[in-house]
């Protein structure tokens, strides 16, 4: 036996309310739309409001302008302040002496007006694109309210995950002076500190792409930076026998930004110029200044290929042609902006590459 989805339940018609004060009104309407619709009726502004409370569905109101004690624009009125009923559509029943009034509708909030006597094809005509433009926009607001649930869920998820990793990665770093071998110990060091911060900077990625970063500016030591990144790659450049040279144009070089995100700007550079170097070749790492800004240029020989070079800080943009994710020059571009900073390549001699980046000074 096998149980029925979401998918095998027939879905349940469109709501359509029909106010008039003239029962007849009502009978022509509800035969017109009965075929395709769920119709529902009221004589009166007040039994139409009961209605609409005890029905949260209804997909769109035909409402008669001229209804005694309370008329059509008075309820629309009504029904467009509520935050429950504001998005409903209202189509406005009126007569063709009434026609130039039915600005004052448009005014109210109303989608539309159909004449009467009512004609058929005309009515199913506005009815049907009102509906359905309705059932759409509800479906929108469902993925989007889906899409931010999925955000927070996710953000929940790596927050809870980023603490249940620090907790282990910690013993080790703490417990590494018991090690006697300095050459291992250190090793391990590295590694722990790398993957420390890859959790660190996954969360704050996510916060960046969604405009929710907190940036605590300070004084960044460019020097530091880069010799802990030009360490974190050592695993990546021995292999290749890449050597990487590092030089200051002058001393007391600091950005104003987070310690942090410019030690993963230069490791996600320098690991992507890592892997896309030759063998033995030489990494040139440079600190200089311009003006009021401070630049780290990282240059590798290896030139972007052609086809990557106009979407190379996209997402994923080279997860398919080269080792990675991807993610390296995207992040770098995130958290180079997210500092008030920007970022650029060049291609020299057509075969080399150079990544700039620029950040305010200390």
């Amino acid at each position: 036996m096998t149980g029925k989805t979401n998918q095998d339940k027939p879905q349940s018609p469109p709501v359509v309310l029909i106010v008039d004060d003239e029962p007849g009104n009502i009978d022509l309407a509800s035969s017109i739309l009965r075929p395709q619709y769920l119709t529902k009726a009221a004589t009166n502004a007040k039994t139409a409001l009961k209605v609409i409370e005890a029905d949260s569905n209804i997909d769109l109101i035909l409402l008669d302008v001229m209804m005694p004690h309370v008329n059509g624009f008075e309820l629309c009125k009504q029904l467009k302040s509520n935050e429950a009923t504001t998005n409903i559509p209202i189509i406005f029943l009126t007569a063709k002496s009434q026609v130039e009034d039915i600005t004052q509708g448009f005014k109210l909030g109303a989608v539309d007006y159909i004449t009467k006597p009512l004609q058929p094809d005309v009515l199913s005509a506005r009815v049907n694109t009102h509906v359905q433009l309705h059932q759409s926009q509800k479906l929108l607001n469902q993925q989007v309210k889906t899409l931010e649930e999925n955000a927070r869920l996710r953000e929940d998820i790596e927050r809870l995950t980023h603490h249940d990793l620090k907790g282990p990665l910690g013993v080790i770093l703490f417990e590494l002076n018991k090690i006697n071998d300095k050459a291992i110990a250190n090793s391990i060091e590295e590694s722990v500190t790398n993957v420390l911060n890859m959790i660190n900077n996954s969360l704050d990625i996510f916060k960046i792409e969604n405009g929710t970063y907190p940036l605590d500016p300070d004084m960044v030591d460019l020097k530091r930076t880069c010799t802990r990144a030009i360490k974190s790659v050592r695993y990546l450049s021995r292999p290749k026998n890449i050597a990487i040279k590092l030089t200051q144009a002058s001393d007391d070089l600091y950005a104003l930004g987070e310690e942090l995100l410019c030690l993963s700007i230069v490791n996600n550079l320098l690991k992507n110029a890592v892997e896309a170097s030759p063998d033995d070749q030489t990494i040139h790492i440079e600190i200089s200044e311009n003006s009021s800004m401070v630049q780290i240029s990282i240059e590798n020989q290896g030139a972007i290929p052609e086809e990557l070079r106009d979407t190379i800080f996209e997402k994923y943009a080279t997860s398919n042609l080269v080792r990675g994710s991807g993610l390296g020059a995207y992040s770098a571009k995130l958290m180079t902006e997210a500092q008030n900073g920007h970022i650029k390549f060049a291609i020299i001699d057509n075969d080399k590459t150079r990544f700039t980046v620029t950040l305010p000074k200390y």
